[in-house]
């Protein structure tokens, strides 16, 4: 060490003496002008309670847009990379950007310009348009509508291609979305269609790698979705600054709920109730909208913060460890309450009473978890309790349009010639992000809660908590004998790229005059978690983590209040660098020699299932596939409809498939998570 320590030092100085020449150069020297230095436009010291970079980003990876008919096969090709959808049609958002610019300097009218959004990002309509102008036989017709508020479109398609349009003008087409799960097939409550939009389509944002269907709904779909955007445009209208200056563009929200976490693992707990609030923008996303132009609902909560009615923070996430590219900031803190680990904030805002109107019903894990089937747009009743054989009422939802609408949500009616009650057999829009969940025309209520999923996972190694006494952990700013900036792997997590982990601090190490030889700990088994024992003592080493006990944190950059799930975020973007093990990949089949784990990754997992629930024999068939595992499961609690598939899951995990080895399923044993994260990167 001492050698390469004085290498160092001669190509230091070396580099010095040339950069600053000799004393007889008699040339004027030109001062170096400081850096000018400019205001983050978001994230870590532009917004209080936001932690994050100042982030700048467009959509530039490739995505599918699907017309009229997408299967579940084509989900599973697109977000696993498995092969191109059968259904889809390639979306490059360079061409698209590209069209659409040219189209704006033109004023053709192939593309619209947004009045919210910056010319380089995408929506649902730029799609929908570029489809039109890219697709031969499909062709989309526009006009905005003042009273809703809203573009209306109408679609003329020759689907077969032999010349006759089977659409002509049709003013029922709208979209549904599909989202990115990555590779943890966490997610076993979801349809092919995905996530069904009471949204503008001009107002939502396309994410990375997302799935957009556009189809031909009933007039019943249409009419109920009017209707919703009636209300909200009217809500728009009617807000009026009270906090903020007259001058100020705002709208009013007339309910907010927030439920902040009170027991980690426990979801729930005291609600926070807040009327009327009224909410400006706060530009915290310049990159995504135009100056002043948007309020989205991560704005009705700044603004909240501002009015100091509550507060919440965000902290930002980009590339996560399951491979889904998020860039946004979540909600991670309400009234000091943080969230952490599998347990956060989940956000919901809407029309009150329009708020049950979807629910993915033909869902084999539903049934197999014992999951109620729910109501959704007139279908609220007509069959028994399928979990209660004593229940013989007949209020429980049956697949069948209702005789009635129903009054307390408001449904116009339910005639079956204009309604197809499918339509609404889908998951209500949720999967967005509120620095991009936009609001300027606001429904009635806003709710952040907080949930958690630890039930989808094995608690011992899912839940871990710092301070909760699975693993060890120190306390690093009271170290004995810290190391500072002249030890030579300053700034080194891998305490192993240079000490011998298994003789630390014996004869022939870094350092033998210290004179001392600590008992080597057992990081495999400490008699307090699930792992392995360890039969030969050579296999004995010290986790790096536990030098910083009496040596410190070895200028490790300090944290920011997380206390479980590091790697969750610090996996792709923010890759921890030099940190052994949890800096490089491993396969799921290799996971079992990581310190003795043999997870099984996702007890739930299981083959894709997708059957027409009007096949009689296909239906048969999987019911008694079913018996084997779930033997209480019957597929005739609900209707026939040759228009819905059952539906569920994403298939097994490949034995090549890239994991950390920290995750839900297993723990590190040399660089545990959170404990030797919190022990060297400390809040200050």
């Amino acid at each position: 060490m001492n050698i390469n320590k004085t290498l160092l030092a001669i190509a230091m100085s070396a580099l010095v003496l040339t950069g600053c020449g000799s004393d007889s150069d008699s040339s004027a020297v030109t001062p170096t002008p400081e850096p000018e230095v400019t205001q983050p436009a978001t994230g870590t010291g532009a917004f209080e309670h936001v932690w994050g970079p100042d982030v700048n980003w467009q959509i530039e990876n490739t995505f599918y847009a699907y017309i009229d008919e997408v299967e579940r096969e084509d989900m599973l090709r697109q977000f696993q990379g498995t092969g191109v959808p059968d259904n889809g049609f390639k979306i490059v958002p360079a061409d698209l950007r590209e069209r659409k610019i040219a189209s704006l300097a033109a004023g053709d009218g192939k593309y619209i310009q947004s009045e919210v959004y910056n010319d380089n990002q995408i929506t649902f309509s730029d799609v929908l348009l570029y489809l039109s102008d890219t697709v031969n036989g499909f062709d989309v017709a526009y006009n905005f509508d003042e009273t809703l508020n809203a573009y209306q479109w109408k679609v003329t398609w020759d689907a077969d291609g032999d010349g006759t349009n089977e659409y002509e003008s049709d003013p029922d087409w709208y979209a549904t979305y599909m989202i990115d799960f990555g590779e943890f097939r966490r997610e076993k409550f979801y349809d092919a269609q995905g996530e069904a939009l009471y949204l503008r389509l001009e107002d939502v944002l396309v994410e990375n790698n997302s799935g957009v269907l556009f189809k031909s709904f009933s007039p019943a779909m249409t009419e109920r979705r009017e209707q919703i955007q009636l209300d909200q445009a009217e809500r728009r209208r009617n807000s009026k600054p009270t906090f903020y200056s007259e001058d100020t563009e705002v709208i009013v929200v007339p309910s907010v709920m927030l439920i902040p976490i009170e027991e980690f693992g426990v979801a729930g707990g005291t609600p926070v109730f807040l009327n009327n609030v009224e909410a400006r923008s706060h530009n915290l996303r310049p990159d995504i909208y135009r100056k002043d132009k948007a309020i989205t609902m991560a704005d009705v909560l700044l603004s909240i913060n501002e009015q100091g009615l509550a507060q919440v923070g965000f902290s930002f996430w980009g590339k996560l460890e399951s491979g889904v590219e998020l860039n946004h900031f979540v909600i991670n803190e309400i009234n000091g309450k943080r969230k952490g680990g599998a347990h956060g904030y989940v956000i919901n805002t809407g029309v009150s009473w329009a708020l049950n109107d979807f629910n993915a019903k033909y869902l084999v894990p539903g049934l197999v978890g014992h999951v109620d089937i729910s109501e959704s747009y007139c279908d609220h009743n007509g069959t028994s309790n399928y979990q209660d054989p004593t229940d013989t009422s007949t209020d429980y939802p049956d697949g069948l349009i209702d005789a009635e609408p129903f009054a307390a949500y408001k449904e116009i009616d339910c005639d079956p010639a204009k309604t197809d009650v499918e339509d609404w057999f889908v998951d209500q829009e949720f999967h967005l992000f509120s620095d991009v969940w936009l609001m300027n025309n606001p429904g009635d209520t806003l709710t952040v809660v907080n949930f958690h999923m630890y039930d989808y996972y094995p608690v011992i190694e899912s839940k871990r908590v710092a301070g909760d006494g699975k693993w060890p952990e120190y306390d690093a700013r009271n170290a004995k004998y810290p190391l500072d900036d002249e030890h030579f792997g300053w700034g080194i997590a891998n305490c192993g790229n240079c000490h011998s982990l298994s003789g630390i601090h014996s004869e022939g190490d870094i350092a033998p005059d210290l004179g001392v030889n600590p008992k080597l700990v057992d990081i495999y088994d400490t008699g307090k978690i699930q792992s392995h024992p360890v039969d030969d003592p050579s296999e004995l080493v010290i986790a790096p983590y536990q030098c910083a006990e009496c040596h410190g944190s070895n200028g490790a950059p300090s944290g920011h209040g997380e206390f479980a799930r590091c790697y969750w975020c610090h996996s792709e973007d923010f890759i921890p660098e030099n940190h052994g093990s949890v800096s490089k990949y491993i396969t799921k089949g290799e996971s079992g020699f990581v310190g003795g784990n043999d997870p099984e990754l996702y007890n739930r997992a299981y083959e894709s299932i997708a059957v027409n629930s009007a096949d009689k024999e296909g239906v048969t068939a999987l019911e008694a596939e079913l018996q084997e595992w779930a033997p209480h499961v019957k597929l005739d609690v609900l209707a026939e409809n040759e228009n819905v598939n059952w539906e569920g899951y994403w298939g097994m995990y490949p034995d090549d498939m890239k994991i950390r080895t920290n995750n839900d399923w297993m723990t590190d044993p040399a660089y545990p998570d959170p404990y030797a994260c919190v022990t060297c990167h400390y809040e200050e």
